[in-house]
């Protein structure tokens, strides 16, 4: 098991274009920072490979079988390896799996900023939507299955960002409080303060990911 601190030097080193805070987020959603993370689409691992030899194994039974699934830090999806030059042992390396995992993302994020997914030029939107896609290859799935929430709930703000980052940190959304009653009657029409509706869903790590970055 990686340890954040150990985290944070890596993707500064492997994925810089994306904010440690976010990749952070990402990668505890997808593996818990278990760089031998294996996660089988339709099926799971009786246990997670406890070594980079026992994870290779595995992943090189699993391809032999036809098994579709997703591997290492950020679990990038076997669909994947050739376009970022990860091979059955590579695809467990650290330091390359995160690099893959942010490309994937910096494209889906760029993706969503061109196609103006919320009608307007927000890149925290163009963010949760690049997560979305991420996940799942488009930019609305990653919300219905909850994927972009527990992502959000995973990240945490830093006081400041390195200057060639390109994919922001995740900020979240703050919240009005409803003013009592009272007060509330006292504002003019047009004036009231809405409460915004929840929007609960299940942070519970579980599993690895068996859908990340399948397009």
């Amino acid at each position: 098991m990686m340890l954040p601190l150990d985290f944070a030097t890596l993707a500064e080193q492997c994925a810089p274009q994306v904010s440690p805070v976010t990749m952070a987020a990402i990668v505890r959603t997808e593996s818990g920072f278990n760089p031998y993370a294996i996660g089988v689409v339709r099926g799971r691992l009786l246990r997670q490979p406890g070594s980079a030899a026992e994870a290779v194994a595995t992943a090189h039974t699993l391809a032999a079988a036809g098994w579709n699934f997703s591997v290492g830090l950020a679990q990038v999806n076997r669909a994947n390896w050739s376009a970022y030059g990860l091979t059955e042992q590579s695809a467990f390396d650290p330091c390359l799996n995160l690099a893959a995992g942010a490309a994937v993302l910096e494209g889906c994020f760029m993706a969503a900023r061109a196609a103006r997914v919320d009608g307007r030029r927000d890149p925290q939107a163009a963010l949760r939507a690049g997560l979305s896609c991420y996940a799942s290859g488009n930019f609305s799935a990653g919300y219905r299955t909850g994927y972009v929430q527990r992502v959000v709930d995973n990240a945490r703000v830093p006081a400041s960002a390195p200057s060639h980052i390109v994919v922001p940190t995740i900020e979240p959304i703050p919240v009005v409080p409803a003013l009592p009653v009272d007060r509330a009657r006292s504002q003019p029409a047009g004036h009231q303060i809405l409460e915004p509706p929840g929007n609960a869903s299940d942070t519970n790590p579980g599993e690895p990911r068996a859908s990340a970055v399948v397009f």
